[in-house]
């Protein structure tokens, strides 16, 4: 029976040979055995290459997900890059989170470059008495007010670091 089994094998086997496809094939891979004996040396040279291949090979269906999920990622940037309307919309949004910050940024530096030309052509001497009588002004007591809190807060900040 194990006649009739080899038997049986090798006319499959010669069935298949004979196939002009699979000669194709054959002579193919004949041709770059060199190159293919080059990769199988480097992929076994050492263990640590070879356990690095065996853990790849091993989680293919999670990189693949990953490819694909990168993909798609990149995909629709790249049509949110490319689109107009889009880019205009993220503009408009950037700019509409940004105006009430750079407005006030531009209204604090005219306030600054007015104070400074001004104080520029000031020639007041000041006096302790002068200074006592600038402490009642209410925007002098604003701006102290201002200055303890921003140094109270600096100071708990410190303290929690």
């Amino acid at each position: 029976m194990s006649e009739a089994t080899q038997t049986h094998e090798t006319v499959d086997v010669s069935d298949v040979l004979l196939d002009p496809a699979v000669q194709a094939s054959l002579n193919t891979i004949l041709e770059k055995l060199p190159q293919i004996a080059q990769v199988m040396t480097a992929l076994t040279k050492d263990e640590e290459t070879l356990t690095s291949l065996t853990t790849v090979i091993e989680n293919l269906p999670r990189l693949s997900k990953i490819v694909y999920l990168l993909g798609r990622v990149y995909q629709a940037a790249e049509d949110v890059v490319t689109d107009g309307d889009t880019l205009e919309g993220f503009s408009n949004m950037f700019q509409n989170f940004t105006k009430p910050a750079v407005d006030v940024a531009k209204k604090g530096l005219r306030a600054y470059n007015a104070a400074k030309e001004r104080a520029e052509h000031d020639t007041t001497v000041y006096s302790v008495f002068s200074l006592l009588k600038l402490l009642k002004d209410p925007n002098v007591q604003k701006g102290i007010r201002l200055v303890t809190a921003m140094l109270d807060e600096l100071g708990k900040e410190s303290h929690q670091e």
